[in-house]
Parts: structure tokens; C-alpha cells; sequence
């Protein structure tokens, strides 16, 4: 937009005392001065919004350490779904409060996710070395920076081949293969591990990072375990998106 101040220039009168026009006065003089001022328009876009990730299943258990059967060993998991069909949650922080029957406070914890797709579930969780007696419920807060669009829903992060085993040093092991139909490299990709009990319970959780999942590409990955889960029946692998976005979509 162009704005166009026209200011009247003051004119100035001289009486002279000699000379001048044939009728004895000066001509007043006025000067039209124009001041050009450039101005711009602009329009700030809301920042997108999307309905509360919700809390799909959660679970905890404790188990005797069996290296120490003095001591108790355990974990929790936590599911969480996006319920909106466009928007995905990014930079989503989720603080776990675990408690005993009498709802007294044992552990708080915290995770972070980079993001979680429209539509799409991802898990957070531990194995908990804290020595926690009779842990029973979940209290769970999730906190989501921004709500974006993700740059493209034409690919998708998989997961299979999953197998969980125990080691010979006493521990545990999940495999697995994360499998990309992306057009861009994931780089930081969150991965979870959900352990179940044969009546599909959660028992306990373990997560890594993926340092790169390459163009329509694999990689192999492993999450381990200091011991074995008592009860374990079934592995579920949950794949989430890389560090990027949280910025790019």
C-alpha cells in the first residue's frame, strides 16, 4: 500500500526596496513538497490446534530381582493415540506418577516423543531398576509443544521381526527391523518396545533411538533388557518419527 502526504510548503514574501516587477511587489513563492511512505500488510496464521492425545493403555509390574530376590524389579508402559485425523503432535513430553494401593507417590518419571502421526499410536516406558513395593496404578500427564502438519502422508516407518530372548549374561534382548517408505531419511527415530503378559496386560517397556532409517530403506535395531521379564508372553514394537519433525513436519 502506497500512502501519499502532500505538505504546503510555507511561501516566504520579501518587500523590496529597489527593483521588482514592473507593478512595484514580488510574486509569493510556494514550494509542493511530496513524501512518499511505503507500508506493508501482512496476516499471522493461527497456530494449528488438535484434540489431547489420549492415554489408549497403560500398565505396570514389579517383579523379584533375580540376581537379589531381596529386592523387587519392575516397569510400566504407556500407549498414547492421536486421535486427529490431520494433525500430528510434536515434541510431546508425558510424566508418569506411580503408585501404590494407597495412592501414595513411588516414582515419577518422564519421556519424551518426537512426534506422534495423525492417527497413529506410539508407547513410551521402562524397566524399572527403583526398587518400588506394590506399584498398581498409572497417572499419566502428557504435554504437547506444537501441532503440525506432517510435510508429506505418503510414507510410513514399519516395524517387524520382532523377537524377544534372553542373553547368556543373564539378560534379555529385543530384535528387530524398522523398514522405511519414506522419500526422506529419518534421522533420531524413537522406537519402543511393549511387553505383554499372555492375557495381553502390559507389564514393562523399553525404548532406543535409531541413529538414521535410510530412504526406502531397513535397518536393523535392538533395545536390551538387564533381565528378563517374568510372565512375558508377546513383544509389540512401536516406531515413532525422527528429531526432524519437530520443526519441519
Amino acid at each position: 500500500m502506497r500512502l501519499v502526504v502532500a505538505a504546503l510548503g510555507t511561501g516566504l514574501f520579501v518587500a523590496a526596496c529597489s527593483g521588482g516587477d514592473a507593478d512595484g511587489s514580488d510574486s509569493a513563492t510556494s514550494t509542493l513538497d511530496q513524501v512518499t511512505i511505503e507500508t506493508t500488510t501482512s496476516t499471522t496464521e493461527p497456530p494449528l490446534t488438535g484434540e489431547p492425545l489420549i492415554v489408549a493403555e497403560q500398565g505396570v509390574s514389579s517383579f523379584p530381582d533375580p540376581f537379589d530376590l531381596t529386592t523387587t524389579l519392575g516397569g510400566y508402559g504407556v500407549i498414547l493415540q492421536n486421535p486427529n485425523p490431520e494433525v500430528m503432535a510434536t515434541g510431546v513430553r508425558i510424566v508418569t506418577r506411580i503408585l501404590d494401593p494407597a495412592g501414595t507417590e513411588l516414582l515419577v518419571d518422564s519421556s519424551l516423543l518426537n512426534a506422534v502421526m495423525p492417527g497413529q499410536r506410539m508407547a513410551i516406558g521402562r524397566t524399572l531398576i527403583e526398587p518400588i513395593d506394590e506399584p498398581t496404578q498409572l497417572v499419566v500427564t502428557v504435554e504437547v509443544a506444537a501441532w503440525l502438519k506432517p510435510a508429506s502422508t505418503e510414507g510410513a516407518l514399519t516395524v517387524d521381526n520382532v523377537v524377544t530372548e534372553p542373553e547368556e549374561n543373564g539378560g534379555a534382548v529385543t530384535r528387530f527391523t524398522v523398514r522405511s517408505t519414506w522419500l526422506v531419511p529419518e534421522e533420531g527415530v524413537d522406537v519402543t518396545a511393549i511387553y505383554r503378559a499372555a492375557d495381553g496386560r502390559i507389564l514393562s517397556a523399553e525404548s532406543t533411538t535409531l541413529g538414521s532409517v535410510p530412504v526406502r530403506g531397513e535397518v536393523p535395531g535392538q533395545i536390551r533388557l538387564l533381565s528378563p521379564i517374568p510372565d512375558l508372553a508377546t513383544t509389540e514394537v512401536f516406531v515413532g518419527r525422527g528429531i526432524g519433525a519437530q520443526t519441519s513436519g
